[in-house]
């Protein structure tokens, strides 16, 4: 749909959601232990203060991982042994001429053997995080390498790997219970760079390859991890599981768990073509599998699983059909976040089981489009990863309620950045490594970031910004993207963007802040045009909290009064600027609509500045709630003249036109949709508005 500057339009808007409208589930508290993975708490903080590796691309490019585990010993000895062994078969093809020496990322590990394309390799460099392997003669573009490291883990004192005992204390639930594991549980977390603390690899987001995943585990024992389970092997004592898929990975997002799960399925169909379904796959304790209780207070993975067909539709509806060959979520305790969307296998935290996190459900799968299908080209443009997850929470937000709720999850999404004035100083955009994934700093990868999405949305419209969107998830689909990619594939398809793109990617990414507006109005009444108008000054006001001084805003202006509401976009793109509007109603107030556009403002009133008699004729309308194909009875009381009546939906556009000379008429609705109306009355010269709803 194209947007129109300074469109008049009417609509009806509802003034306050209140709470009770939100389903419950959004309005609890969880476990103490339990919190978004925004919402890292300080403690953990420590485990993010690293050392990180640089961004620029190393010479060779991974083609696949075959990767076998052997967690046998450390799920089964007596006492616990954070150990397990592992041999990681990494294919490689050099992107450099004149390569002499390649690196792989290892911190941690105990190297037992290298070999080169099956020739061993007995002089290689260990050190400071990386296996530095040289070349007897130099490897040119388009060689491939087939280099097979064999390992050890050694714990518990490190990252990536996590193992716990059965019958162990993690906190407290609900009803003040203290909660156990219920099983020995191990499981891998690598986001941002840990997965160099339990496999070698080329640890960087920019390098996706194939991978297969072989877990050996004591019998009683299930291992879970990423893609298809390709086959099964057993013997008297332990079991291994072969995971593998053809879908090109990044290391963050390469995972593996194992406990006694039991499992569970369903199959998500589309509409259209039932025959093409996905596998929908659940791990979770015994204990936990299902419960007849569905208050919250227990774990209960069917009642708390079950909206994850509905939530893939709505994403496979607003982005493009599921990316991936399955779907699966395993239920982790202890866990130090609430989700995380390991590509085809999320991990979430098991207090989600209670049943009071789908909206961590629906983030965790929009990440499966929006992170892992395209993923971030490195840790600085994390924003398109979880602003967008956060954005698309909102659309699960809409699917439920409504538009008006996708507003108002947003505007409560935007208040918990905008409530913390110190990150008015702190760009989206470069944020240093550590702090990408600690609170507060992660509410501007996560909280501020969605409003880019929304913003450009509502920019845009929904007729040009969602197939944009769409093309760029095919355009780079198992590739990545940064800021750079992003705002080039939005100029090469949008025409004739209110706010220019550059603009806008620049101030909302790379520039601090936000705009705070101060807001005044002024109204006169044309006697001759019989309307008023509406003179409102703006002024930016951020610049004293070293915000950018100057935000160019696709900016929505709502006009107010107890019978009438008029929403008019304007851009603005001066730190003072005046905007004249002429109206059929005279306003009470006025304010900015910060639920389209990430601002502060004042709600002003209206001051009339010229002093007239503004007294209406004597109109009678009735009824004001009507029927389908019913009608209105308009009459003047005073015996004045109906001159001219007019009939507006709630977008603007006139539907009725009828010109008049008498006291009385009938205004017929026959064949009108339900919905909000606006009448608009000319009587004795004199315009007047009123508002009608078809039932």
């Amino acid at each position: 749909m194209k947007k129109i500057l300074s469109a008049f339009l009417f609509l009806f808007i509802s003034l306050s959601c209140l709470q009770s409208q939100y389903p419950q589930f959004l309005l609890e508290n969880g476990d103490f232990f339990e919190y978004k993975r925004n919402l890292i708490s300080n403690n953990e903080l420590s485990k993010y203060q690293k050392l990180f590796a640089g961004n620029a691309n190393r010479n060779y490019d991974v083609l696949r991982y075959d990767l076998e585990l052997d967690w046998t010993e450390a799920l089964s000895s007596e006492p616990i042994k954070f150990e397990f062994t592992g041999k990681n078969k990494i294919t490689v093809k050099i992107t450099e001429p004149n390569t002499n020496m390649i690196e792989f990322d290892a911190i941690n590990l105990v190297i037992n053997s290298l070999s080169i394309n099956s020739i061993p390799v007995s002089i290689f460099d260990y050190s400071q995080g990386l296996i530095s392997i040289p070349f007897e003669n130099n490897l040119n573009i388009g060689d491939t390498v087939e280099v097979i490291i064999d390992y050890k883990f050694v714990g518990p004192d490190t990252l990536g790997f996590y193992l716990f005992p059965k019958d162990m204390p993690v906190g407290y639930g609900p009803s003040g219970e203290m909660v156990y594991t219920q099983e020995r549980i191990a499981y891998t977390m690598s986001e941002p760079e840990d997965a160099r603390y339990w496999m070698p690899c080329n640890d960087r987001p920019n390098d996706k390859a194939q991978a297969s995943i072989s877990i050996k585990v004591p019998k009683g024992y299930l291992a879970v991890s990423n893609g298809l389970l390709i086959n099964v092997g057993e013997n008297e004592e332990s079991v291994t599981y072969h995971w593998a898929d053809t879908a090109l990975i990044p290391t963050y997002l390469m995972a593996v768990a194992a406990s006694k799960f039991v499992s569970y399925n369903e199959w998500f169909k589309y509409p259209d073509n039932p025959a093409d379904s996905i596998e929908l796959v659940y791990f979770v304790w015994e204990n936990d599998l299902e419960n007849e209780i569905t208050d919250w207070t227990v774990y209960n993975a069917k009642n708390a699983f079950k909206p994850t067909s509905h939530i893939m539709k709505i994403y496979s509806d607003a982005f493009i059909p599921y990316p991936f060959r399955k779907y699966g979520q395993v239920a982790i305790q202890p866990f130090y976040f609430g989700g995380m969307e390991h590509q085809t296998i999320t991990f979430v935290n098991r207090s989600w089981l209670r049943g009071r996190n789908e909206s961590g459900i629906a983030h965790e799968m929009a990440h499966q489009w929006i992170g892992d299908l395209v993923s971030c080209e490195d840790w600085s443009n994390i924003w398109f990863n979880e602003g967008g997850a956060t954005w698309s929470e909102a659309i699960w937000a809409e699917d439920w309620g409504g538009y008006e709720i996708y507003l108002d999850y947003l505007n409560s999404v935007g208040n918990q950045y905008r409530n913390r004035k110190f990150l008015m100083t702190v760009p989206i955009y470069g944020i240093p490594n550590q702090y990408l994934f600690a609170f507060p700093y992660s509410l501007l990868v996560y909280n501020k970031a969605s409003w880019v999405y929304h913003q450009l949305r509502i920019m845009l419209g929904d007729d040009v910004f969602f197939p944009t969107f769409r093309n760029l998830l095919k355009k780079y689909a198992f590739s990545n993207v940064n800021i750079e990619k992003f705002q080039q594939h939005f100029e090469d398809e949008v025409n004739n963007s209110p706010v220019p793109l550059d603009v806008f990617f620049d101030q909302w990414l790379k520039k601090p802040g936000h705009p705070i507006y101060e807001l005044s109005a002024n109204a006169e009444y044309l006697t001759e045009q019989n309307n008023y108008s509406i003179k409102i000054d703006l002024k930016q006001t951020q610049s004293s909290q070293n915000a950018h001084p100057l935000f160019v805003t696709y900016l929505p202006i709502v006009f107010f009064n107890k019978d009438t509401v008029a929403e008019i976009f304007v851009v603005n793109d001066q730190i003072e600027q005046s905007f004249t509007f002429n109206l059929g109603f005279l306003p009470d107030s006025v304010y900015i609509e910060t639920r389209k556009v990430l601002a502060e403002s004042n709600k002003a009133k209206v001051n009339l500045v010229t002093s007239i008699d503004i007294s209406l004729p004597n109109v009678s309308i009735f009824p004001t709630v009507v029927e389908k194909n019913g009608f209105v009875t308009i009459s003047s009381v005073d015996n004045s003249h109906l001159q001219l009546i007019e009939l507006y939906n709630s977008v603007g556009e006139k539907v009725i036109i009828d010109n008049l000379n008498t006291n009385f008429y009938n205004l017929s609705l026959k064949n009108l949709p339900s919905g909000v109306y606006f009448v608009v009355i000319n009587v004795d010269n004199t315009c007047i508005t009123r508002k009608i709803i078809v039932q």
